[in-house]
């Protein structure tokens, strides 16, 4: 008898991202491992379901593998979630998989909710060629080391930071790479979702002192054929800009209303959220 490991994708902070087929991936599963149980084990309260959980983090020891690999052995269906958005990445959901794999279980990963991709998106850098690098490094020097390296790079730059570094980084950046264009997420998917786009100093100062939440940095690669300059910013409450209708138009074939994909714009801009969804709706 062949057990199933099914990798469920969770939401990054919308619970409303949470798709049926993940919901009944969960509720039909005999376990689930998860990065923290804490945080899993509420989702799954939140569903109404009422599963075993076995912590799987990137500190697993020997018993929890071993967990794993007897259930999926015996026949059972395991799932996997990360805290949120896609398992697998920057997650150790992979050595989960490979495990089954080399154990002849069937592996099943379910399209869902990444950070990464919507990132990219909602960046309005370009998408046709990017790569996705997981933390920076904690401390200053090789986190100047690594991005100095990445002044080379042509493609769209992924990264993720934490909110007590991210000032730091920024001001590493405007050392190294001055004049490239980046964008900043924060709380993605979540009420207090915001974008602050620019060059790095401009990104700095549109920041403030605001160091809360989850982070996504997407840097602009060196083929970018253009540089921001303090007048890309500006809004003269007429046309929007070009990124501006980039992020609406991908938040709009990602599901949302176009009032609803307005709000984050308009709180970036400074603009009413009526006054924005009028000038938005007649673009």
């Amino acid at each position: 008898m062949s057990g199933h490991l099914i990798l469920v994708p969770t939401p990054l902070g919308n619970l409303g991202d949470m798709t049926l087929r993940a919901t009944e991936s969960l509720r039909n599963c005999d376990l689930v491992a998860c990065e923290d149980t804490r945080r899993t084990g509420g989702l799954l309260k939140h569903l109404e379901i009422d599963k075993p959980l076995q912590r799987f983090d990137d500190h697993a020891g020997q018993a929890a593998f071993e967990r794993v690999s007897l259930a999926l052995r015996s026949g059972q269906t395991v799932a996997y979630c990360s805290d949120a958005g896609m398992p697998g990445v920057n997650d150790p959901g992979f050595e989960l998989a490979r495990l089954a794999r080399e154990a002849g279980v069937r592996v099943t990963v379910l399209p869902g909710p990444s950070a990464v991709t919507l990132a990219v998106v909602a960046s309005g850098l370009p998408s046709h060629a990017f790569t996705f690098l997981g933390y920076l490094p904690s401390r200053s020097e090789p986190r100047q080391t690594f991005l100095k390296r990445l002044g080379g790079r042509e493609e769209t730059i992924v990264v993720f930071e934490t909110p007590h570094r991210i000032h730091e980084t920024l001001s590493e950046l405007e050392e190294i790479l001055p004049d490239r264009e980046i964008a900043l997420g924060r709380e993605l998917t979540k009420l207090h979702e915001s974008w602050y786009r620019g060059t790095p100093t401009q990104v700095r100062q549109q920041l403030g002192s605001e160091g809360r939440g989850e982070m996504v940095l997407v840097i602009a690669g060196a083929s970018a054929k253009r540089t921001v300059t303090e007048t890309d910013q500006l809004f003269d409450g007429s046309a929007l800009p070009e990124w501006a209708c980039t992020f609406l138009d991908a938040a709009r074939e990602g599901g949302m209303t176009l009032r609803e994909a307005v709000k984050p714009l308009a709180r970036h801009l400074g603009v009413n959220p009526s006054e924005m969804y009028r000038i938005a709706a007649e673009r």
